[in-house]
């Protein structure tokens, strides 16, 4: 008897310690909820055509995007536009959250589910705010870890937690807030395909030139420069890649020209000309490790409107490109030629 009495304390022992884990977590209890199935932001849903403004903190970082004449921007970049996609995607996802199950109460838990106030240069989550045009709050969520086909079906789960709430949740539904400020910008910026380009010039800080074009579109490219004696070419296409510089042309980020000042000497050059009278001219300029470039266009003919096009969306900018692309655009004749093989 004493030996059944000491497993039923046992297991009423463990019982009670499966309970206080369960509660603490927020796991059902079996008593019903009613948010339970219901819309996490129930109003959103309608006010979408009046979201005028969207925050995120998460740590120290800060983004917000503004709806401005033109669509979304972000303000951080000076304005420039928002990935239109993303942001769609963004407030679509919070006005489609459903509660499914509570979840912790006990703010030491909070970090578990990433949920704990933001802000903070430690936190994990998320403080997503929705507001309108004259600052009124629509919806707040502070966002914490997503969970791909937590619900199955296809179906994302994403811990939440709403400011001033305690009470944490598991929603249906899923939230794309990763990366930082540069991954909210529109980076498309325009495309002049390689096979319109007649002529590329570049110039380096130091004044050396590398001049590259052809007569026809269907000709190949060649080198005006002469190439020194015992040195060959990298490859037959080798001048291809950098005279099609301006194909399907994406930034990495973005400043308004005012951010510092751009030298007018000491910096690097390419003029890039189309068979149809646009020309490109780029100004390359180094701070830290990063190349700015400045971009104005001119064209003639039908080469006119594309022209004013790319100066309305380029001026009062400074862009930075991939590594691989600020490259191109500072070709010197060393970049071509076949390096020396080692002996």
């Amino acid at each position: 008897m004493r030996q059944r009495s000491f497993f039923v304390l046992l297991t009423a022992a463990a019982a009670a310690v499966i309970l206080a884990v369960v509660s603490s977590l927020g796991g059902s209890s079996g008593q019903s909820n009613p948010l339970i199935g219901t819309l996490v932001l129930p109003d959103l849903g309608r006010q979408l055509q009046t979201i005028d403004r969207v925050t995120m903190v998460h740590g120290a970082q800060k983004l917000t995007l503004k709806r401005g004449t033109g669509g979304w921007q972000v303000e951080e970049k000076g304005d420039w536009p928002a990935n239109p996609q993303r942001v769609r995607r963004l407030l679509l996802g919070l006005a489609e959250l459903r509660y499914v199950e509570p979840k912790t109460r006990e703010r030491r838990l909070y970090p578990r589910l990433a949920v704990e106030d933001a802000g903070k240069p430690d936190s994990k989550s998320t403080l997503v705010t929705v507001a309108d045009g004259k600052g009124k709050l629509l919806g707040e969520i502070i966002a914490g870890k997503s969970k791909y086909d937590e619900l199955g079906g296809g179906n994302d789960g994403l811990y939440f937690r709403k400011p001033g709430d305690v009470q944490s949740w598991l929603a249906r539904g899923s939230l794309d807030l990763t990366g930082g400020t540069t991954d909210w910008l529109d980076k498309t910026l325009f495309d002049v395909p390689a096979a319109t380009i007649k002529d590329a010039e570049f110039t380096t800080a130091s004044g050396t030139r590398v001049d590259i074009l052809r007569d026809a579109p269907a000709d190949k490219f060649r080198l005006a420069n002469a190439v020194p004696k015992g040195k060959k070419l990298k490859s037959a296409d080798a001048l291809d890649e950098p005279a099609g510089a301006l194909a399907s042309l994406e930034l990495v980020d973005v400043q308004p020209a005012t951010a510092f000042a751009f030298p007018e000497t000491g910096i690097a050059h390419a003029r890039f000309a189309t068979f149809d009278g646009l020309t490109l001219t780029l100004d390359i300029a180094e701070q830290g490790k990063t190349s700015w470039v400045r971009i104005s266009a001119t064209g003639t003919g039908a080469a006119a409107a594309p022209a004013h096009a790319i100066n309305a969306k380029t001026r009062g900018w400074l862009f930075a490109f991939p590594g691989y692309k600020a490259d191109l655009f500072k070709t010197t004749l060393a970049s071509l030629i076949e390096p020396a093989k080692s002996s």
